[in-house]
């Protein structure tokens, strides 16, 4: 059980107010600087912004299978190469001659 687990059960038990919009971008920032992983919260995210009456296109919603997610393996396949830039952290660029359409 991480940190964060603990701290998320200690305010359902003790009934304290939890600022959830503050843990999930503290969850995405972390998660851009991992190698492997993807971004966290994207169904919760989707279902905040629908719920507030905000048209996010005209996409078709879909089932993920498990396989279905991106990863840094998966955007260097894509043709994208990661590069650290001072005060904005890890960047992702189009590689030169990348396979990316």
């Amino acid at each position: 059980m991480s940190y964060q687990n603990l701290y998320i059960i200690w305010h359902v038990v003790t009934g304290k107010p939890l600022n959830l919009p503050h843990l999930i971008m503290k969850n995405m920032l972390r998660a851009t600087s991992k190698v492997e992983g993807a971004l966290p919260h994207g169904m919760v995210i989707t279902k905040i912004i629908s719920h507030f009456g905000i048209i996010i296109g005209n996409e078709v919603a879909s089932r993920l299978d498990v396989g279905d997610f991106y990863n840094a393996y998966s955007l260097k396949r894509m043709g994208w190469k990661r590069e650290y830039e001072a005060g904005k952290g890890n960047i992702w660029l189009p590689k030169e001659g990348g396979r990316r359409k």
